[in-house]
């Protein structure tokens, strides 16, 4: 079954000024600052992931980080439960597969 993320997705697309803004400073994910994470966090899954960006700052959880992250950190060191952190190591996975 396929969500319906039409109805979540803005009619219009952003500016190109705000799409840089959202972007990160680099898009080998390795040399990502902490805001980098957080952007990246917040829009892969905003909903799920989004409350959370806060603790990405608190662990001061840069790119490196991130892709060594697996999903027992994230329960154990984060306290995310088991339905986020999952979600978390999906878009971290697809992060680690893709050319950049």
């Amino acid at each position: 079954m396929v969500p319906l993320l039409c109805s979540l997705l803005p009619a219009s697309s952003p500016s190109p000024e705000v799409q840089d803004a959202r972007r990160p400073s680099s898009r080998n994910p390795s040399t990502w600052t902490v805001e980098d994470v957080v952007r990246f966090v917040k829009d892969a899954d905003p909903q799920a992931l989004g409350p959370h960006v806060d603790l990405f700052r608190k662990h001061e959880i840069d790119g490196h980080a991130l892709l060594l992250l697996r999903s027992d950190m994230v329960m154990k060191y984060l306290g995310l439960k088991l339905g986020p952190a999952l979600k978390l190591c999906y878009h971290i996975e697809k992060l680690k597969q893709a050319k950049f």
